[in-house]
């Protein structure tokens, strides 16, 4: 009996020992899984503030950024590629990159894992509208499956500055080329302006001498017809007189009056047209002067004559008691030649037959204007608040740059202080309203008229 108790309390002293030893590897593991816990705790914390900093991320970034799997379909879009493709990140999960990027999917089967870079190709929106951009990105294993990071950056704006600064080269290249024409048709003038001086008077002394030989002739008529009465030298007289009436001297000499009066017209002509073309081969200094805008209108008729003969008329109601305007005068004449065209052309193309340009000058307070109009096609409704904004031309491609109301509104509003406007006059389809103070602060135009190549005045002056 008492050996079965010894054994008992073995057992008991054996469990109780094992029991021990269970709740300290217990608490020992107990321990461990709360450090662990602890650790994954931190770990998720971790995670999730480099996960909420990552699409943070993602959402301020700059560029579009869209995630593909190996198939390309998209498997995430950050805030700017669903701004710029106008769909949510659930409409995008549905698309593949090649509906807003055509053919990329191609191009990238076609590449090395790495990164990757395409410049100025076109993305589009799911409506059909599409817009530059430079894509760059990466190919290749992110985890343990093949993914396409893609990044595209819009480039609307480089793409525009460098349209911008081509436009404006081609401008300068132009207005280098009109300022050669404006220094050679200067020189030309003068070298014409000598020999046309010299003809001029030769046609002055063969009038005067014809009208000496017609006096001579009627002397000797006299004498012919006395000779005749008297009997004197028959056959002579004969002679002449059949001689007489074989040339028709008196029909003769009157033609060459004719010939001679139209070659002085002619003459006089060509000159009017190298005193224009003086004129705007040295349009003056930048200071303003004291100008007469009634003669400036006259002189931009006198060089557009040759452009608008078969095409419109041209009625003039300037006010004579117009005071004089101080303003830049090269300036404001390529200013109005440059309304004149623009109302030939518009009458042009209209294709309604002749067309009328009224021009009327008037002074109005302490402001000289200048209302030019014409019977052409018009300005659409919707056209009247763009047709000032630069590079903006409904002219076709090569025709027009765009800038010939931009530079006149600059020069005149900017320049002088002043006015230009579209206006509505009845019976006409288009009118703009120039106003020049008469007593105006000069300020420097922000546009320098010189690049302007609407106008092509230059085949004008030489034509007229």
């Amino acid at each position: 009996m008492l050996k079965e108790l010894e054994a008992l309390t073995q057992i008991v002293a054996r469990e109780k020992e094992a029991r021990k030893q269970a709740e300290q590897l217990l608490e020992e593991k107990t321990n461990e899984l709360y450090a662990k816990t602890t650790q994954l705790e931190k770990a998720s914390d971790s995670y999730k503030s480099v996960y909420t900093l990552l699409s943070e991320i993602m959402d301020v970034a700059p560029d579009m950024i869209i995630t593909c799997d190996e198939k390309f379909r998209i498997l995430s879009g950050n805030a700017m590629a669903q701004r710029h493709l106008r769909q949510n990140e659930q409409a995008l999960k549905k698309r593949t990159i090649d509906d807003f990027l055509p053919g990329l999917s191609a191009e990238l089967k076609r590449r090395r894992p790495g990164p990757f870079f395409i410049e100025n190709r076109r993305a589009a929106r799911h409506n059909g509208d599409s817009f530059p951009v430079d894509v760059r990105g990466y190919v290749g294993p992110i985890g343990e499956q093949i993914r396409y990071l893609v990044f595209f950056h819009d480039i609307s704006q480089r793409v525009n500055a460098e349209q911008k600064r081509k436009q404006t080269e081609s401008q300068m290249d132009e207005a280098r080329r009109l300022e050669a024409i404006g220094a050679l048709s200067a020189g030309i003038s003068h070298e014409i302006n000598t020999p046309i001086q010299f003809i001029g008077d030769n046609l002055d002394y063969l009038e005067e001498g014809l009208s000496i030989i017609w006096k001579s002739y009627n002397r000797y008529d006299a004498l012919k017809q006395a000779a005749a009465i008297a009997g004197c030298c028959p056959e002579e007289v004969a002679q002449v007189d059949e001689f007489n009436q074989s040339v028709n001297l008196t029909a003769l000499i009157d033609d060459i009056g004719a010939a001679l009066k139209e070659s002085r017209d002619g003459i006089k002509q060509v000159r009017d047209i190298i005193i224009l073309m003086k004129e705007f081969a040295h349009p003056g200094t930048d200071d303003k002067d004291e100008v007469d805008v009634n003669a400036i209108l006259t002189n931009v008729l006198a060089i557009c004559k040759n452009r608008r003969k078969n095409v419109a008329d041209v009625e003039a109601k300037l006010d004579q008691a117009l005071p004089r305007v101080r303003c830049r005068k090269g300036q404001v004449q390529q200013v109005f030649l440059n309304l004149v065209i623009n109302a030939i052309d518009a009458i042009d193309e209209a294709g309604k037959g002749r067309g009328l340009i009224e021009i009327e000058t008037r002074a109005e307070g302490e402001a000289v204007q200048i209302l030019i109009s014409d019977t052409g096609c018009g300005v659409p409704e919707k056209l009247k608040q763009k047709i000032f904004d630069p590079f903006f031309t409904t002219k076709p491609v090569g025709k027009g740059t765009g800038q010939g109301l931009a530079l006149a509104k600059d020069t005149i509003v900017k320049g002088h202080g002043g006015k230009l406007t579209l206006v509505d006059k009845p019976g006409y389809a288009t009118t703009f309203l120039i106003e020049l103070p008469l007593k105006g602060a000069l300020q420097e135009p922000l546009l320098d008229m010189d690049n302007d190549t609407d106008t092509e005045p230059d085949d004008d002056i030489i034509a007229a």
